[in-house]
């Protein structure tokens, strides 16, 4: 049974660059822009999708698609209220940039198929399991001397998405993965692997371009020097980064790929149990 938190985190001394590595500060800045369209974004596929599920065959994930929608409107809600950190008039695009990701995402729910939308949502609780076993066992050296606000936002929330992360995975092959041989293995496998790959390209664009506007507001006010050194700092981070992700993405693309198996990563159980309460 999953349990829906209600974390009373304070963001009151929070500021844009929370963390004494700033590139790094800004990069999770960005990502917290996306489960302000995610997360709404889910929850409608899921309320969409919910009757087509069998109330007896089915009654077990129905229970746990219920659990998922309330865990995921806390993400929004706390999202929201970090968000208003940065999301202030000296980074002037930011609510542009957001409301561009929110309106590809109506679009998705408007204009695309079940199954893209329900493949889209399993995509990136696919990724956010990859993310939450490098945010807790390979960040350390970025998380260091950080204020504890951010820091307990991002653990909350990548703890709670490698709680539920059979939900989505459960939901996307009871539905898009059902019915006649031909389907059962064109969506368990390749539409599977091929939505998997647009969503972590679609959503690393939107980060980016995110990243991008607050460190060119950051940068310029630097001089010379300290922009040069920047820059350096953020592609150590970014190449870093990208080589932890790969490794976590390549079992993404396996064709015995299930969430079930995924090994619980350190420090995360104790992270739920400090917010149950």
């Amino acid at each position: 049974m999953l349990t829906v938190r209600y974390p009373k985190i304070d963001f009151s001394s929070c500021f844009p660059r929370w963390a004494p590595h700033h590139e790094f500060a800004q990069y999770f800045n960005s990502v917290s822009l996306l489960p302000c369209g995610l997360e709404p974004f889910a929850i409608n596929v899921f309320k969409k999708v919910k009757d087509r599920l069998d109330p007896v065959r089915d009654a077990q994930l129905i229970r746990e698609v219920d659990w998922f929608i309330a865990q995921e409107a806390q993400h929004y809600r706390q999202h929201v209220r970090f968000n208003k950190c940065f999301k202030t008039g000296h980074y002037p695009r930011i609510a542009e940039l957001e409301r561009r990701f929110c309106d590809e995402l109506n679009d998705f729910l408007e204009n695309r198929s079940i199954e893209f939308c329900l493949g889209y949502v399993e995509g990136f609780e696919a990724f956010g399991i990859v993310w939450a076993q490098l945010w807790f066992e390979e960040l350390d050296e970025y998380k260091q001397d950080a204020l504890p606000g951010p820091l307990g936002l991002f653990s909350w929330h990548y703890a709670e998405e490698f709680e539920h992360r059979e939900i989505a995975f459960k939901l996307y092959m009871a539905l898009a993965a059902r019915g006649s041989l031909w389907r059962r293995l064109y969506y368990t496998y390749f539409y599977r692997v091929w939505i998997t790959r647009f969503v972590m390209a679609h959503l690393t664009k939107h980060t980016y371009r995110s990243r991008q506007h607050l460190l060119e507001v950051d940068r310029a006010a630097m001089t010379d020097a300290e922009r040069e050194a920047s820059i350096a700092r953020e592609d150590a981070m970014l190449w870093h980064i990208g080589a932890l992700l790969k490794k976590g993405i390549r079992a993404l693309y396996s064709p015995f790929y299930s969430p079930t198996r995924k090994r619980t990563p350190r420090g995360l159980n104790e992270v739920l149990s400090h917010y149950a309460g």
